[in-house]
């Protein structure tokens, strides 16, 4: 069987794109053109860091980051072709997501014939990319994953070989382990291929050699002036050293504890789980685990479906899996996602009664909901504001309240500190310190801790975002911001609580100093 025979025509195909496309601007724009504020969450630190360099700070020397740079580097290029705009972000969530949906289908197209190579594309759109609408670094490492899974999807000669490496780099380059976890699922399965081949079919050293060379090359010619510019100690201990030492102290998002911890709700009737998180706890690894068992099974007695592509694709899921597992949040788990929605369609691919009807399903209930939600967020409560990067929609009072309040007291670039990190890059203002939110955890170093607070009394910040779970302190033993909770109660006072979790701080007397 060759999969991508007995295709839907081509229109149906661009069609299909328009409207996952339209289904994304949606999502992200009130019509005809103004972003919607508050999809951001991490993407704001990224925004914020990109805006530093693009004032001429240096990552890691000037400010803390503890990924690689490669997210930094893209909203830079983007602010010195544009400026710094508040449409950027999401325009960059419609284009990440619409290179995803594409490349899911080109996939599929692969493996599954007809309508149903267009399912895990929909289901992507609407499990995954939907409840995850954060422009940081997984995105653009799962992007580069899937790119280097769909370059070798026909065939392994040494230059697609090479540049699935060379994507890998640069997925790590966005996500420290993801390369590294997919270049190992790629060399498990060029081995796993050349069992299979003929004597003298291929040298599997000089493919495996091909793939690590290329990819260790990459890397470092990609990490080469960071390390250059801020000294290779420094580096390896931001992107290294923390992440082994200290990340894992987040453990309401970085470990164990948070798997399943947190379930969204349905906003009506009984309120249960909703769908798409109990669909995706579900799949994975579960989808990977069932197909390695059905393809031991069934490879001699099917030899008509195309073993090899599927096992690229179970193996590439299976080892980004493996890259979230010591922290499988349920976010986490929507972003390393696309290889198991392949699967899971393949599994519904046969021609029996009950696959027929599960896809006929699947199709209606996703369009169905991608039109409900895009009715949804063009139509609820929205208030709209002038901010110094551009007019943006609020559908939170607080948010709302939140943002014009600080607008009206705060000037364009001037020194500010937001405990959540979330308020820079729509405000355009900048962090004086080396962190640009904080963490009542080993995860904020106490160094950090202390040069916030001489940044604070330097500059005469005001106002300070505060977030009120903070105060919760001292339960931790591991919590190092009692000094900064000190200097704030002597020196800072309540102007504004906007919700009950944030607060907005006053200096006492005092004004920033420029």
């Amino acid at each position: 069987m060759v999969a991508s025979q007995g295709q839907p025509p081509r229109w149906f195909h661009y069609c299909f794109l328009v409207f996952a496309a339209a289904f994304l601007y949606l999502e992200l724009f009130v019509l005809p053109a103004t972003p919607i504020a508050g999809t951001d969450h991490d993407q704001s630190l990224y925004l914020h860091n990109a805006m530093r360099m693009f004032d001429g700070q240096m990552i890691y020397r000037d400010f803390f980051q503890f990924t690689p740079p490669g997210t930094e580097l893209v909203y830079l290029a983007l602010f010195k072709l544009f400026g710094v705009r508040a449409w950027i972000p999401n325009a960059t969530l419609v284009v990440l997501g619409l290179s995803l949906t594409w490349l899911c289908v080109f996939i599929s197209r692969k493996v599954l014939s007809g309508l149903a190579a267009y399912l895990p594309g929909l289901l992507f759109l609407i499990l995954a990319f939907h409840p995850v609408l954060d422009g940081s670094h997984h995105w653009f490492s799962i992007l580069a994953v899937t790119a280097a899974t769909a370059l070798l999807i026909e065939e392994r000669n040494p230059t697609r070989v090479a540049g699935a490496g060379a994507l890998c780099a640069l997925a790590s380059f966005f996500t420290q382990p993801r390369g590294v976890l997919a270049v190992v699922g790629l060399a498990l399965f060029l081995w796993w291929e050349h069992r299979k081949k003929p004597p003298g079919g291929g040298s599997l050293l000089r493919s495996e050699a091909v793939l690590a060379g290329v990819f260790t090359a990459v890397t470092a010619v990609l990490n080469l002036y960071f390390v250059w510019a801020v000294g290779l100690k420094r580096f390896l201990w931001s992107i290294v050293v923390f992440g082994v030492k200290y990340y894992p102290a987040e453990s309401q998002l970085n470990s164990l504890r948070v798997y399943m911890a947190s379930v969204p709700t349905v906003a009506h009737w009984r309120h249960g789980p909703e769908p798409g998180w109990v669909f995706i706890h579900a799949l994975l690894p579960l989808v990977y685990l069932i197909f390695f068992a059905r393809c031991w099974r069934e490879f001699q007695k099917r030899p008509e479906q195309p073993w090899d592509r599927l096992m690229l694709v179970n193996l590439m899921g299976f080892f980004l899996f493996v890259g979230v597992a010591p922290a499988p949040v349920y976010w986490r788990l929507c972003v390393v996602s696309p290889p198991g929605l392949i699967i899971f369609a393949w599994f519904l691919g046969s021609h029996g009664k009950l696959q027929v009807l599960a896809r006929q399903m699947l199709w209606l209930g996703t369009v169905v909901a991608m039109v409900g939600f895009a009715l949804h967020q063009q139509t609820r409560w929205r208030a709209y504001l002038n901010a110094p990067t551009g007019r943006a929609a609020f559908f939170e009072p607080g948010d709302y309240q939140r943002y014009r309040w600080l607008a009206s007291h705060t000037h364009p670039s001037e020194p500010f500190f937001d405990c959540s990190g979330q308020a820079y890059f729509l405000l355009g203002l900048r962090s004086p310190a080396v962190v640009s939110f904080l963490s009542g955890t080993d995860y904020m170093r106490p160094d950090q801790v202390r040069n916030l607070i001489e940044s604070l009394e330097r500059h005469r910040v005001t106002p300070v975002l505060w977030c009120t779970d903070l105060d919760l302190g001292g339960i931790r033993l591991d919590d190092h911001l009692g000094p900064l909770r000190d200097y704030l109660r002597t020196h800072y006072h309540v102007a504004e609580a906007p919700e009950n979790s944030v607060q907005i701080l006053e200096r006492n007397g005092g004004t920033t100093a420029k």
